[in-house]
């Protein structure tokens, strides 16, 4: 008993913002291995650019994705399915939507998405891949692109500002 809850404590702050315990992430990982297909570009194109690695039926993700839009940065959205088929499917029809920074935030909003046939899928593929390699077991996962540095699980947007390198003395967000 004592073994077990010293586990369930050891796993308490990544489990409280999202990312389930399991195996050691890296703190730094090369995002040249990731495909060129496979993102969804959101945000603010001119700000400094963020990689997020995230499933459409994650509740933590949801709520980073509102984060993200108030630190105001530019989100480079990689969707795992880390739920199964049905995250699949979601994660499928974003990547194959004609609009897909809209179907992303009608997935987060749980609003339905239309399938379309003969959709290539590669670019998920590769970022399921990637997330196992480099052991994202849960999400959501963001990476720094200036270094590959890891920071897992939900943040506020101060957090995600600062782990950006935004200067937060000139009145940023």
């Amino acid at each position: 008993d004592l073994i077990a809850a010293g586990a369930a404590r050891a796993g308490k702050d990544t489990a409280e913002h999202g990312q389930q315990p399991g195996r050691e992430v890296p703190a730094q990982v090369d995002l040249n291995m990731l495909p060129s297909d496979g993102a969804i570009h959101w945000g603010n194109p001119a700000a400094p650019k963020v990689v997020v690695f995230s499933d459409f039926q994650c509740g933590y993700c949801q709520r980073l994705a509102g984060e993200l839009a108030k630190a105001g940065v530019h989100v480079e959205e990689r969707p795992i399915s880390t739920f199964g088929a049905k995250s699949r499917a979601l994660a499928e029809a974003v990547l194959c939507a004609a609009d897909q920074a809209a179907a992303l935030h009608r997935a987060y909003a749980g609003r339905a998405l239309p399938s379309r046939k003969g959709c290539k899928t590669k670019g998920l593929d590769g970022n399921e891949t990637f997330a196992r390699v480099n052991g994202f077991s849960g999400t959501p996962v963001m990476v720094r692109p200036s270094d590959g540095a890891v920071l897992q699980g939900y943040r506020r947007a101060d957090e995600i500002r600062r782990f950006l390198g935004l200067d937060q003395s000139k009145g940023g967000r």
